[in-house]
Formats: C-alpha cells, sequence, structure tokens
C-alpha cells in the first residue's frame, strides 16, 4: 500500500514538476524516479512470476496429483481378498410373484473359499448397480460386500483392484470398519 502511494505521489511530482524539482531538490527527484523504476519491476515481477506459477500448476498438475494419490496410500485389493467376497446369481421375478414388493433375488453361489450366503431379495429401486447405473438382468453374477452393498462382479472387481473400498459408504474391506 505504501509503494502504491508513493508511486501516485512520485508519478505525480516527476510528470507535473519535473523540471523544477529536478532543479531544486535533485535528490528528491532521483529518489522518485528510481522508487518509480522499482515498482514497475516489481509488478513485471509479480505478474510474470504468477504466470510462470499457474503455467507449472497446469503442466504438473497430474504429476501433483499422481504423487498425492500414492502418499494417500490408496491400495487395491488382492485376487485372494476378491476371492472371499460373496457371489450371487441375480434372478429376476416374475409377474405372479412381483406383487410380493421385490424385483429379483440374490441367489448364493458357491465360492472357492467356502462361503455360502443367504438368499436375499432385492426391491425394485436396489436391483442396479450403482457403478455402471444398470439393472440387474436375469442371471447376472453379483458380489456383495462386508458392508452389505452388491454390484455387479466386473464393475466392483475392477473398482476394489483400484481402491479397496466400497463406492457407496468408504467401507474398507481390507481394514475392516475404518474408512478412507
Amino acid at each position: 500500500m505504501a509503494s502504491f502511494l508513493w508511486w501516485i505521489v512520485g508519478f505525480y511530482w516527476v510528470v507535473s514538476g519535473g523540471d523544477e524539482l529536478l532543479r531544486d531538490a535533485p535528490r528528491l527527484y532521483w529518489l522518485a524516479v528510481v522508487f518509480l523504476a522499482f515498482d514497475v519491476f516489481f509488478a513485471i515481477f509479480c505478474v510474470v512470476l504468477a504466470c510462470l506459477i499457474g503455467i507449472a500448476l497446469c503442466c504438473c498438475l497430474p504429476c501433483i496429483i499422481a504423487i498425492l494419490y500414492a502418499v494417500a496410500g490408496q491400495e487395491g485389493a488382492s485376487e485372494a481378498d476378491l476371492s472371499m467376497l460373496p457371489k450371487y446369481r441375480f434372478r429376476a421375478l416374475s409377474n405372479e410373484e412381483k406383487p410380493n414388493g421385490g424385483a429379483g433375488s440374490m441367489i448364493p453361489v458357491e465360492t472357492s473359499s467356502g462361503y455360502l450366503a443367504i438368499e436375499r431379495i432385492l426391491l425394485p429401486e436396489d436391483a442396479e448397480c450403482c457403478i455402471c447405473l444398470s439393472s440387474y438382468e436375469d442371471g447376472a453374477e453379483l458380489h456383495t460386500l462386508p458392508c452389505n452393498h452388491h454390484f455387479h462382479s466386473t464393475c466392483i472387481v475392477k473398482w476394489l483392484k483400484m481402491n479397496a473400498t466400497c463406492p457407496l459408504c468408504k467401507y474398507n474391506i481390507l481394514k475392516g470398519s475404518e474408512q478412507v
């Protein structure tokens, strides 16, 4: 602020009475000129620095995001972790069965871990994958996470290999109830 005020006063002195000021007070005249030059240099320097920082951020932003992602400890699930998830096969209910309020049922499929879950009835609003946003079709293979959210097997396996958390509630399947 002081620099801006000095720039206004110095500019007025130099422009309006430069010859008289140079003759009567040469040191004050040159001080005003030097400060004006310094202020112009400083303003140009700040603009150039801001542009360089902006360009650097734009060019390096993907690298910065990748580094932050790696530092955050986001880790995917292994094949062994994925094999522990219960598998289901979706069976669409026929028109006669729909008055019961369900759109379909999830029938358990025995996995290599030997874990066999119980059959679940899905309401119409729950009979879609929240990753690909498509409805479950008859015979679709599903996985259920420990938080009881269910998805197409192909969708959730891709997701969990990159990030071992539920896409809806952020439940970490590797660390239990701890959320990321």
